[in-house]
């Protein structure tokens, strides 16, 4: 149960990428964007969770790998709503760095939550489920992006987050344990 529900927020992360991607022409006419305007709002997701995604790993090592999935969880829901909201480019690139925070927060958790969660034979399977929840998700964001996109609006691309998001938030309480890093030695460094 704990792997499904760790699978659930490594999807989140994925398939925002992907998503995001296939709605873009539709958000660029809607909020009457140029090019470069464009390029910040997929720019700001991408800086951002490049940026802090080693730093928040070893806070999650530091301070609980849980408590840092849960705290991205947070974030990125709050964000995907703000997203789905936004009628300016500040908005909605403020909320896409936003989702970059929590994904950085999301992702590093995941992997070392799998990591001291199993051992041996099982902690390969779990690594290769890990894996293969990305490859499938970098497939179906695209498809999924589309639908919505041409079915609804582009602010369902971020609204599709929030059940998944709150799904993944109840779930991790009640079966993924709390890990720390073995180590605490140099602190934040």
């Amino acid at each position: 149960l704990g792997l499904t529900v760790l699978g659930f927020g490594v999807a989140l992360v994925v398939v925002d990428i992907t998503i995001f991607n296939v709605a873009m022409p539709a958000i660029i006419a809607d909020l009457d964007l140029d090019l470069s305007a464009a390029a910040w709002v997929n720019a700001a997701y991408a800086v951002v969770f490049a940026t802090f995604l080693i730093t928040l790993g070893r806070v999650g090592d530091l301070l609980g790998r849980r408590r840092l999935f849960l705290a991205g969880l947070i974030i990125f829901l709050a964000a995907s709503l703000s997203a789905a909201g936004s009628d300016s480019l500040r908005g909605l690139v403020a909320s896409r760095a936003l989702q970059g925070l929590g994904a950085a927060m999301i992702l590093p958790a995941t992997l070392a939550i799998v990591n001291t969660t199993f051992r041996g034979r099982e902690r390969a399977i779990a690594f290769g489920i890990w894996g293969s929840v990305i490859g499938g998700m970098a497939a179906v964001g695209p498809v999924l992006g589309g639908w919505l996109t041409t079915s609804f609006s582009w602010r369902w691309v971020f609204f599709v987050n929030v059940p998944i998001a709150v799904a993944a938030f109840i779930a991790a309480a009640a079966f993924v344990d709390e890990s720390r890093g073995e180590t605490t030695v140099g602190g934040f460094d």
